[in-house]
Formats: structure tokens, sequence, C-alpha cells
């Protein structure tokens, strides 16, 4: 039982070190919770835990080689860095348009400038499999815990793995969301207007740097 425990406490650290990194999920979080609540949280990590139980699935099928070749990781980096750019330029947009009275209209999820509950899961599993550093945070850091739970514990092993990093996902996430959530009942439009478009340079320049560095991979 002890074993257990140590090993679900260590993914639960694992991940929320890579979870608390600003990235392309904790932006996501960030400024569709300005729109859709407290809620945003939790049903952006449900898509981004699809594309981690993806990850694992294609392990268990013998299909990590493919994940760590250099074709795999230029083609998620020249798709994902144009994902990215998109979703940045749609921030933009989304900066123009943000009224106060909308970003305070809190009565449920298909209210005026609410983003659908499937497309904030779908936000989730985009964000997460167009950025080439979750696959690479994956093959040096979550595989190898995952494969020593297993080999201390058996199937109660990684269902602690599991069970630890997928509470660190939703615990942090949920957090900010929540956090956002509450604390933009007291911000101005100016402000939701500079946080989006703040958000939306980080994500384009983040987009760039990615497929710079799918070209350079392929020379």
């Amino acid at each position: 039982m002890l074993n257990l425990f140590w090993i679900g406490f260590s993914s639960f650290l694992a991940a929320l070190s890579g979870a608390i990194v600003p990235g392309p999920v904790f932006t996501l979080v960030l400024t569709e919770s300005l729109k859709s609540g407290k809620i945003t949280g939790p049903l952006i990590v449900l898509g981004h835990l699809l594309i981690e139980g993806a990850i694992i699935l294609l392990v268990f099928i013998g299909l990590q080689p493919v994940l760590q070749s250099r074709e795999v990781m230029m083609i998620a980096g020249y798709i994902g860095g144009a994902a990215l750019m998109l979703i940045g330029l749609k921030l933009i947009l989304d900066s123009l348009r943000v009224k106060i009275k909308d970003s305070l209209n809190v009565e449920g999820i298909a209210g005026r400038g609410k983003t659908p509950i499937y497309k904030l899961v779908f936000l989730g599993f985009l964000a997460s499999c167009s950025n080439p550093y979750f696959f690479l945070w994956w093959l040096a850091t979550g595989l190898p815990i995952m494969v020593s739970s297993i080999s201390i514990a058996g199937v109660s092993g990684f269902l602690s793995f599991l069970i630890g990093h997928a509470a660190a996902d939703l615990s942090w996430f949920s957090f900010v969301s929540y956090s956002v959530h509450e604390s933009r009942k007291i911000m101005g439009e100016r402000t939701l207007q500079i946080i989006l478009l703040c958000s939306s340079v980080f994500l384009i320049s983040f987009a760039a740097y990615i497929v710079f560095s799918a070209a350079f991979l392929g020379r």
C-alpha cells in the first residue's frame, strides 16, 4: 500500500512540474475561462488526458520508436505550429470583440460569448497534441515513471501512476480556471483585452518557435 502511495505521489509531482510551466494548455485555460467560467479547466484537461491516453496506448502496442523518430517530430512541429498559430489569431479576434457584459454572464455554458463544451474538450486535445514538447516530456519523464511504476507494483502501480498524473493536471488547471473565473468579476474590459492579446502573442510566438525547430530538425 505504501508503494502505491509513493507511486501516485511521485506521478502527481512529475505531472505537476510539467503542468505549471506556461504553455498552450495553460494559455487556453486562462483565456477560455474568461468566457466560459470555472468549468473550462476540467473540460480542457479532459481533452489533454485523451491524447495522453493515446500515447500510453501507442507505447503498449510497441510504437514508442515511432514517437521518437525525427520524421514524426518534424510533422508534429509543422502541423502543431500551424494549429497554434490559428488559435493565436482567433484570440486576437476575441480580444477585439470582448465585452465586459459578456464576460460577466455566467448563466450556462451556452450563453453569449461562451465556448461550447465539446469545443473546450477539442481545444485541450488540439493544444496538447500540437505541442512537440508535450511528447518530449512524456518520452523523457512520463514513460520512464510509468514503466517504473509497473515494474514495482504491476497493474496496481500503473493505476496509481494514472490517478496521480490525472489528479495533478485536473487540480492545477481547475485552480487556474477557478481563479480566473472569480477574478474576472473585478476586471475591466480593457484588462480582458490585454490578457487575450498577450496570450495570442505568446501562442503565435510559441508556434513560430515550434515551426523553426521542426525546420532545424529537417537539416
